[in-house]
């Protein structure tokens, strides 16, 4: 089912409910998430790390990588998580932001409707009898908003990327066993060469923009590529 992502309405959603998925069968079919940089310390011990070009703007977006095609997630599959740590973009589902990201003040909380979270007969309530938000909307909103600051965050620390020249592409090629090799096109990584030839200028900015930290780990994630293989090897036997 498509999602139908709307402007949440006291007075049209009032009997909605949220479901609990502790297991995130939603994200069951995502290979690709997109990751904010303040995810990365937590993302690197469980799954690689990538930058994606988005073609319809052309600009660049961090991602942690689930699977090695579309639709496949060896993370979350089979009602169960493999990992320490959840996304923010799998935890704020079924929920996004609509307005200005610009002001706070403007912005508007959706919900997807048609998402498999939402409800009129179980679930935590998005609105009270008096049709105030009640606690876990206002709690999803509060997280919605820090997610905004972090996504610009994000892409100011991206565009420090490409203005130094330090990412490229990342040409990751999957040995499958029987199912032979297999090619995942479109992914990009810091390189560690252009990053061992920055100038002292370079580096002083990176350092006071405190972006090593995000970078070294990003580095430190690609390890977790062979993870997945072996969380793929599991499911696979499994089906």
């Amino acid at each position: 089912m498509s999602k139908n992502i709307v402007a949440l309405d006291a007075s049209e959603h009032s009997g909605l409910k949220i479901k609990s998925d502790k297991t995130y069968s939603h994200a069951s079919k995502q290979y690709m998430v997109p990751l904010v940089a303040a995810e990365f310390l937590s993302s690197s011990t469980n799954f690689p790390i990538f930058f994606v070009k988005q073609q319809e703007t052309g600009r660049f977006k961090s991602v942690a990588l689930m699977g090695f095609e579309e639709e496949e997630n060896v993370v979350f599959s089979n009602n169960k998580v493999n990992s320490t740590y959840v996304p923010v973009h799998f935890r704020r589902q079924p929920f996004a932001v609509g307005g200005s990201h610009e002001d706070n003040d403007n912005m508007i909380l959706c919900v997807d409707i048609n998402s498999p979270l939402v409800s009129e007969k179980e679930g935590v309530a998005l609105f009270d009898d008096q049709k105030n938000p009640s606690e876990m909307t206002t709690n999803v909103s509060d997280m919605l908003v820090d997610l905004i600051a972090k996504e610009k965050a994000t892409e100011l620390f991206i565009e420090t990327l490409l203005e130094c020249d330090l990412l490229e592409i990342a040409d990751l090629k999957i040995n499958l066993g029987d199912a032979g090799e297999r090619k995942i096109n479109g992914l990009y990584k810091i390189s560690e060469e252009a990053l061992n030839e920055l100038t002292d200028e370079q580096v002083l900015a990176l350092y006071n923009s405190k972006y090593f930290a995000a970078i070294y780990c990003h580095l430190a994630s690609l390890s977790q590529i062979k993870r997945l293989l072996d969380l793929k090897s599991v499911l696979d036997k499994k089906q």
